[in-house]
């Protein structure tokens, strides 16, 4: 049997003992923990960005990752282990295998054995088939310990290193890690985007930028809240509190301690109500309980709404408001933009250098990439506020203008609703990717909404708005033409009812600069060709529509559209032509289209043929709104909510009829207040406009689903109303009515049908009752004392109410009415006391003027411009 000598002996040891630390080696993979990369400094923002070192890899990352991708890797690497497990316990056994010449003296049996385990230790190190498993696991063991070295280096997530070929597994293992499969990797150079975040974390804390000056809103926002709930407990008698509680309450004995509302309870120590005899401490505790749950309840009640009375909250947010106002530069886009940047600069890292991104299918990354180089180019997008200061009664001015200010405090707030989800992705990207020209409006501050609607008619072209009523149908259409006159398209052609003409003439001057041209009476010829020359703005009634001959319009703008709803009318025939004519129109409906689908297909013929096919009246609405949607744009006040105030008020100037004006003129020169007054309602022998005006609004309360309020001072209009509104007046409520017949009616208007009346003479419905039935609310006409006017509209404007209230004052235009209005407003030196905030504002009379020096000044004025001497 052949020995082995010494030398023999150690090579073959040397051999196992190699093939041993091999196996060590791949133990090691094998035992390494498959733990996924982690990403604790990624940023998710629509795209994921991951900032130099945001990812933690995991020891041997790229090692396994190696090893995975050759076939049956680790199965040979088990077969070689349990091969090498052999190899390493014959290596033992083979050490005495050459012994001394004393060894063998004394070693006996065991050389034997040793040299046993050495020829079969030596043919297994020899077997090819081992050979070749340890070569192909030796292969492995260097290509793990290369992507050591690589992984060392940094892992990448980019193509252009030795790694390229593991770039596939270590994408899809951090795409699993941030749950973004299917992303698309790219890399960024965040320089830029390091200069523009770093501007906008310093605009972030700027004490008088905008995002400091929300903060503040916010805080004042609450304030108003808590001083409303405490107003309302102050009003609620301690009776309320059993409608939070189960419990047995007793109030008897209470006033004796002066404890009369919710607000006294929350107010008294347990330890003075418990001195009313029958109230022991658990009463006591239970009356507290109760009186804070209505004080959650009331602080819950949130609102946007900055309402009519100067409390220290209402007062400092609207100062901070018109601060806004002068801040406020920007338009929808730009602002869109800062917004964006702000956000993202709260969250993404002050760092340079280059960052890979994740990208998925939405447009985040490249609006992203398109706000950073914008305001890389456009630094003044971020520039640090200027501080301004408010001059003058900013109280008084939102007063006169609480839409402008409301809309500021949307802005503000960031209550950007827009509607227009039934719109395919493409169109929505053209909307919001129009920037609206400005340059011709004036006092307008655009709601998110208003100015997306302005944008969907300037985008589609032809169109219907569809907007409730009391969301600023007039303003989107005016915003829309002065985008236009802008951009050279300068001929704006309105069509609307005659009750409107007036209104639309006002709210044009108001809020553009453009020309406005009114076509109606003996000058309709000449305002005509002015506008076909200079362009600008022509007011044409439905009338004069079908008698006047023009040159075709850029835009026209079809008010109250259901007056067209008939082919056949010959009205219906020329507004047809000019829509034809024009590129671009807009025809304005507060009518739900779920109400007259055949009429709608009608309406949306005239806009987008294209969208109508034979049959499609008949279809589900829902299906048809979204059949229309290209062509139609309807927001609800619920769509909307938070962006309007409680309240809207609306004046109506109406445009009186030759026969009112006659009629007028008569009760002028007789120099009689009162038939002045009432003169505009009660015209003999013909329809009143201001009677038509009212019509269209309980028609269009119908449609909305609303009921009406109607107040008068005089029992003769109230017979007018009630003779020409018919089946739709449910009662009217005078001094001549019993006080317990008067709930009855009002509980008549909450089960009757939508566009029902309730007919109220002021002085006799306007205190007392709580008419919240009602969401619409006209004044025939202004009152002597604003506070009866005040406590009309709060009959339906106050606690328990679900909708908004829509308030419309009608006022005659050059009547009695515009001079009330002009003189009760706070201008005339005489009255100013009305618009300053008073320390007696809770008295009723304390803001009014004597009707006495109020009728002399305005028979005075107005028998003078009629020519009528003093």
């Amino acid at each position: 049997m052949a020995e082995f000598t010494r030398p023999e002996l150690d090579a073959l040891l040397r051999q196992a003992a190699e093939v041993a630390e091999r196996a060590a080696r791949a133990q090691q993979l094998i035992d390494a923990p498959r733990t996924p990369p982690r990403a604790p400094g990624a940023v998710s923002l629509g795209f994921i960005m991951l900032p130099p070192g945001a990812v933690a890899w995991p020891p041997r990352f790229y090692a396994l990752l190696e090893i995975d991708g050759l076939p049956n890797s680790w199965g040979r690497i088990r077969q070689f282990l349990s091969a090498a497990g052999v190899i390493s316990l014959l290596r033992e056994r083979a050490k005495d295998a050459a012994p001394s010449i004393l060894g063998r003296i004394f070693a006996g049996g065991r050389i034997e054995q040793a040299r046993a385990a050495a020829r079969d230790l030596q043919a297994r190190l020899q077997d090819h088939s081992f050979q070749a498993l340890d070569a192909e696991v030796a292969r492995y063991l260097e290509l793990a310990e290369l992507a050591d070295l690589l992984q060392s280096r940094g892992v990448r997530l980019q193509p252009g290193g030795p790694a390229d070929h593991l770039l596939p597994a270590v994408r899809t293992a951090v795409e699993k890690t941030l749950g973004a499969p299917g992303s698309t990797f790219v890399s960024h150079d965040a320089e830029a985007q390091s200069r523009v975040l770093a501007r906008a974390r310093a605009l972030a804390q700027d004490p008088h930028s905008e995002p400091a000056l929300r903060r503040e809103a916010e805080r004042l926002l609450d304030a108003l809240t808590a001083e409303r709930a405490d107003l309302l407990l102050r009003q609620l008698p301690v009776d309320a509190l059993k409608t939070a509680t189960n419990e047995r309450l007793r109030f008897t004995g209470l006033e004796t301690i002066g404890v009369s509302t919710v607000a006294d309870v929350l107010a008294t120590p347990t330890g003075r109500l418990t001195q009313v005899p029958g109230i022991g401490e658990t009463t006591a505790r239970r009356l507290r309980a109760a009186a804070e749950t209505l004080r959650q309840e009331a602080v819950g009640t949130h609102s946007t709404g900055i309402g009519d009375t100067p409390t220290a909250a209402a007062t400092a947010l609207v100062r901070l408001l018109a601060q806004f106002d002068q801040l406020t530069a920007l338009d929808e886009i730009q602002r869109a933009r800062r917004r964006r940047l702000l956000a993202a600069a709260e969250r993404i890292p002050a760092a340079g250098g280059v960052w890979d991104v994740l990208v998925g299918e939405g447009p985040e990354w490249n609006e992203f990439l398109d706000d950073i180089a914008w305001a890389d180019i456009h630094p003044e997008l971020l520039a640090p506020a200027r501080p301004v200061s408010v001059s003058g009664d900013s109280w008084s001015d939102y007063l006169s203008r609480p839409a402008h200010y409301q809309a500021l405090l949307s802005t503000l707030l960031d209550l950007q609703v827009e509607g227009g989800e039934d719109l395919a992705a493409d169109i929505l990207a053209r909307i919001r990717a129009l920037r609206l020209d400005q340059t011709h409006l004036r006092d307008l501050h655009l709601r998110g909404y208003q100015s997306f609607g302005a944008r969907f008619a300037l985008v589609q072209e032809k169109v219907i708005l569809g907007d409730d009523m009391g969301l600023g149908k007039t303003v989107q259409a005016l915003a829309a033409a002065a985008h236009l006159h802008a951009s050279g398209q300068r001929r704006t052609l309105v069509v609307c009812p005659a009750s409107v003409l007036r209104n639309w003439e006002r709210e044009a001057r108001r809020f553009t600069d453009l020309p406005v041209y009114r076509a109606h009476g003996p000058e309709r010829g000449e305002a005509v060709r002015a506008w076909e020359s200079e362009g600008g703005i022509c007011l044409l009634t439905y009338d004069g529509a079908r008698t006047t001959t023009l040159a075709a319009p850029d835009f026209v703008v079809v008010d109250e559209a259901h007056f067209i709803k008939n082919p056949a009318t010959g009205r219906t025939r020329a507004v047809r032509a000019l829509l034809d004519a024009a590129r671009y129109a807009l025809l304005l409906s507060g009518t739900p289209l779920e109400n007259r689908v055949s009429e709608f297909a009608t309406l949306v013929s005239f806009v987008a043929p294209e969208l109508v096919s034979t049959g499609m009246s008949e279809m589900a609405a829902a299906d048809f709104r979204k059949r229309i949607a290209p062509a139609y744009l309807r927001r609800n006040q619920a769509d909307v909510l938070d962006e309007l105030p409680e309240r809207l008020d609306q004046t109506d100037w109406i445009d009186l009829t030759p026969a009112d004006e006659r009629h007028y003129a008569a009760a002028v020169e007789e120099g009689n207040f009162m038939a002045m007054r009432r003169a505009a309602m009660t015209t003999p022998g013909s329809v009143p406009a201001k009677l038509e005006r009212i019509q269209e609004i309980v028609e269009e309360a119908a449609e909305a689903g609303r009921r009406v309020l109607i107040f008068t001072y005089f029992l003769e209009v109230l017979d007018r109303l009630e003779a020409a509104l018919g089946a739709r007046v449910v009662g009217r409520l005078s001094g001549q009515v019993a006080p317990a017949t008067r709930q009855s009616l009002i509980d008549d208007l909450g089960s009757a049908p939508a566009g029902s009346v309730l007919l109220a003479q002021i002085t006799a419905g306007g205190t007392g009752l709580n008419i919240q039935a009602a969401s619409v609310v006209i004044l025939v006409e202004p009152q002597v004392k604003p506070s009866i006017e005040a406590q009309a509209i709060a009959r339906a404007h106050r606690m328990g109410q679900t909708s908004t209230v829509l308030v419309h004052r009608l006022i005659g235009d050059d009547t009695v009415d515009e001079r009330m209005v002009e003189m009760l407003a706070g201008k005339a030196q005489l009255f100013d006391a009305y618009a300053r905030p008073s320390e007696s504002a809770q008295v009723d009379d304390a803001v009014d003027v004597t009707e006495g020096q109020l009728a002399e000044a305005i028979i005075r004025a107005e028998r003078e411009r009629l020519g009528f001497g003093a």
